[in-house]
């Protein structure tokens, strides 16, 4: 038996519990077969055996986002690039709205992703009127880059059924001037997921959502930018029927080059309840095991679930979307006996202690082994709240560049003692708590090479520190994007180290992280990305 590729000359960091640096890995039909030194492996290398000479530059296991939104990823380029590093006013950002309408008939739709109201120069936030002025002709919708609330202006209130008389959603908030009480065009949480994301529409959205040949060559376009970056394999954090139809057009064509394991929101939970589907289904392309739950609102928009209140305004504590306790045990025990894995996106303390509360009482119900419900983002912590985890296998998957990315507003939205311990991977290694890294891409900056720099130094983009006692360590940092976030999806028999029986998923990179600055992690280049041993994405 020969192998297809040999990986020569490297220093390839298995991340498997022995520590182990080999020189040479070989593969076979996708699968690693053998892992050692050149020696070791020559007899598995035959007349028709690829090889790739690293010259001794690092690989590692290919990295894996356990929380990434590929889906919400792949429509950016489908609208206008609100982000910061395209607009850094509103003036600008209406500008661009403006100059989009020009080419757009009366009635067509502008939607723009990715826009944060706290680096805006104008220091506020966005409203109907900005976009009435801008787009008097066309429905507009915005959306924040927390992708917890949007601003939409007139027309598209009006294309919604929204009005100065309307009501409160259940689990969402209209935003109103504070002195006229007229709406503003905010949509905060259920108000805006109903109208925009078809993911969490019971109703069919007003927003409508991109035909399926459109979303499919998106999805490619969007997976290149990841292979670019090292990434081989993501948990899709919300999936609509209409993408889990994606995933399986492009892994029906084999077109698909990172592995996607989909989180269904629990509003399709009835559909699954009906066709009697267990948990766990798949391969290892495409893949589900849990059902997805959002609790309560973002950290980046400022309505996550906090029982202290924020720090700027102690009278606010976020937003809760399941606001009954028994509703939620319910949800989580449906889920639970299903054989799912119930992910539960927790970011504030009150709904941490919501989610461990409906955990536990499923479990009680009915005894699972290993179940491993999941904490997405799981921010604000405390002792008992590790404890908790702890007891019951609970994984955590907080945020890996946050500190970079949203350092200046931690402390004066939730208070320096509370900064300190956001994002708490130390804390949960310690705990023995199970984590993951994840990005939260688009709403945080995926990287997965930014995440790791920012896991062992804790730096914002500004330098600053926040939080030092949750470094950790490079090698630790490393595993969250890989043996870490396979264990989170029940996939580290199959991938997240370099060892035979693994998927060859391989990252190889320019620079060897052990060997430089760790302020210097994030600017290291990625040499190539191999997927199921294919070559994803080379730089040269």
């Amino acid at each position: 038996m020969h192998a297809d590729l040999i990986i020569q000359n490297g220093r390839i960091r298995t991340l498997d519990p022995t520590g182990t640096i080999a020189q040479s890995v070989a593969v076979l039909n996708g699968w690693i077969i053998g892992i050692g030194s050149n020696q070791d492996l020559r007899h598995l290398i035959g007349q028709e055996t690829e090889s790739i000479d690293l010259g001794g530059k690092t690989a590692l296991p290919g990295f894996i986002d356990a929380h990434e939104h590929l889906s919400l990823f792949a429509e950016i380029p489908l609208q206008l690039d609100l982000s910061t590093g395209q607009v850094s006013s509103l003036s600008e950002l209406l500008a661009k709205i403006s100059e989009a309408a020009k080419g757009l008939k009366p009635g067509e739709w502008i939607r723009g992703m990715l826009y944060d109201d706290t680096k805006m120069a104008e220091k506020r936030i966005l409203n109907r009127y900005d976009l009435d002025k801008a787009a008097p002709n066309n429905p507009v919708f915005v959306l924040h880059v927390s992708a917890h609330w949007s601003i939409v202006n007139s027309q598209a209130l009006q294309m919604g059924g929204l009005n100065e008389n309307s009501l409160d959603p259940k689990g969402g908030v209209l935003g109103r001037d504070s002195d006229t009480g007229r709406l503003t065009g905010q949509l905060i949480e259920n108000a805006m997921f109903n109208f925009a994301f078809p993911s969490l529409s019971e109703t069919g959205t007003v927003v409508p959502p991109y035909p399926r040949d459109v979303r499919k060559k998106a999805l490619l376009k969007a997976v290149e930018v990841l292979n670019a970056a090292g990434v081989t394999g993501v948990g899709d954090a919300l999936v609509s029927p209409g993408y889990v139809i994606s995933y399986h057009d492009l892994a029906a064509d084999s077109s698909l080059l990172t592995r996607v394991n989909m989180l269904i929101p629990y509003i399709f939970l009835p559909q699954i309840e009906k066709l009697g589907l267990p948990g766990k289904w798949g391969n290892e392309w495409v893949r589900c095991t849990g059902i997805k739950i959002i609790l309560d609102g973002a950290i980046a928009g400022r309505t996550a679930a906090l029982r202290g209140g924020y720090a700027h305004d102690p009278d606010d504590h976020g937003v809760l979307l399941i606001e009954d306790q028994s509703e939620l045990n319910e949800l989580v025990k449906r889920i639970h006996n299903m054989g799912y894995q119930a992910c539960i996106h927790a970011n504030g303390d009150l709904a941490i202690e919501m989610a461990l509360n409906a955990i536990e009482s499923a479990q009680a119900g009915n005894p699972r082994h290993d179940p491993r419900h999941r904490l997405e983002h799981c921010t604000m912590i405390d002792d008992t709240t590790l404890s908790r985890m702890r007891a019951l296998g609970v994984i955590a998957l907080p945020f890996g560049s946050y500190v970079w990315q949203h350092g200046e507003k931690l402390v004066r939205y939730y208070g320096e003692e509370r900064a300190q311990t956001m994002f708490a991977h130390k804390s949960f290694l310690d705990a023995g708590v199970r984590v993951a890294g994840s990005s939260d891409h688009p709403a945080g900056l995926h990287p997965p090479l930014l995440g790791v720099q920012c896991m062992v130094t804790r730096k914002t983009s500004s330098g600053e520190v926040i939080g030092r006692n949750q470094r950790i360590s490079l090698e630790e940092a490393f595993k969250m994007y890989a043996i870490y976030a396979a264990y989170a999806s029940f996939e580290e028999g199959i991938k997240g180290s370099l060892i035979p029986g693994r998927l060859a998923d391989i990252v190889i990179l320019a620079e060897d992280p052990w060997s430089i600055d760790p302020d210097g992690i994030s600017q290291i280049e990625i040499d190539m990305t191999i997927v199921g041993g294919k070559i994803a994405y080379s730089r040269t």
